[in-house]
């Protein structure tokens, strides 16, 4: 299985990803059921959707990274992700996949080459810096998740005092250097998290396509989404490559946005706890650290686009394209390895 940030699994090569065309499928899909408890085993592999690789945990843990979901809480809540941080003692592996096992996600692929393994990084306990290794060693569901995303914002070069983690009551936060706060989990929603499945698209671009498309920036108005419909193709920017799901649960927008750009805060309240808490984590799997905002794209005619940023740094985008206030389908910023 092959899974990148802790709220992310990539399932599939970016040859077999073609990101065009609607999303089919609305409710119920990625609802992941926690089991109450985490247990003293070593990860098993759940099933491709919904459940969190927290449930299971074991003295030869592993690290893993999952996403995020819709809105609820516990059991019931929508569209939820999974990231998988198996906290390891000794020299044991750290898979770094939202699924509980290494390459789980895409060991029924026919082709598991470079364009899917080079988004999947697995970590050595030995390897993870001392501010996040006591929380990758714990037996906390929310201080394990928190510490494994930052034992990965780590692992890409982020200082070691880019990042504090602070359990406070019954949740845990994670603030960067400036005092700004990226996440608040508490274990319960650390346990129901689930995964949503990622395939990475491929590169190539139509000769002739628009400049927004080949640099991956996408339309200004419409997105990226745009240039993949049109059949143009999305180039990379800088070391941003971008995959893709349809496979988001229920995500609905809370509340149509009054104002282009929403704070941390409107964005939570927009796409409910779940599905912020997977991103923010995949946030700081992708090793960023300015907090997550939103920036809504609304016109009379074409879809409603969300995109959602750390800083200036792309982190997804999400597309209603019938515009019933519902999320059809996501784009999602890869980082190689």
């Amino acid at each position: 299985m092959l899974a990148f940030p802790l709220a992310l699994a990539v399932s599939v090569t970016s040859s077999e990803a073609q990101g065009k065309g609607k999303g089919t499928e609305k409710g119920g899909q990625g609802k992941g059921q926690g089991s109450g408890k985490v247990e003293k085993a070593p990860i098993a592999a759940p099933s491709s959707k919904g459940r969190s690789a927290v449930q299971q945990r074991g003295q030869s843990q592993k690290v893993s990274r999952g996403r995020a979901g819709g809105n609820g809480s516990a059991a019931s809540e929508r569209g939820r992700s999974a990231e998988h941080m198996n906290g390891n003692a000794g020299g044991k592996t750290l898979p770094a996949s939202a699924k509980a096992s290494p390459r789980a996600s895409v060991a029924s692929a026919s082709n598991r080459g470079r364009d899917v393994s080079r988004y999947a990084r697995d970590l050595k306990m030995s390897e993870v810096r001392p501010p996040a290794r006591r929380f990758v060693a714990s037996n906390r569901p929310a201080e394990f998740m928190t510490g494994g995303a930052v034992a990965y914002a780590f692992a890409r070069g982020a200082p070691d005092n880019a990042f504090l983690i602070t359990p406070t009551g019954r949740d845990v936060w994670v603030r960067n250097r400036k005092g700004d706060l990226l996440l608040a989990m508490d274990d319960d929603r650390a346990r129901d998290l689930g995964v949503w499945q990622v395939s990475p698209l491929n590169d190539r671009v139509k000769e002739g396509s628009p400049s927004f498309c080949r640099s991956g920036q996408g339309h200004p108005v419409w997105g990226r989404q745009w240039c993949l419909d049109k059949g143009f193709g999305l180039g990379t920017q800088q070391d941003i490559r971008w995959g893709t799901t349809r496979d988001i649960g229920d995500i609905i927008f809370g509340r149509r946005p009054t104002s282009g750009n929403l704070t941390r805060d409107a964005l939570l309240t927009l796409l409910g706890p779940v599905a912020f808490d997977r991103l923010a984590l995949h946030a700081l799997t992708l090793g960023y650290a300015d907090p997550l905002t939103g920036l809504w794209r609304s016109e009379a005619s074409g879809p409603n686009v969300l995109f959602v940023n750390s800083g200036r740094s792309p982190i997804a985008e999400l597309v209603d394209t019938n515009r019933d206030q519902r999320s059809d389908l996501m784009l999602v910023a890869l980082r190689p390895w």
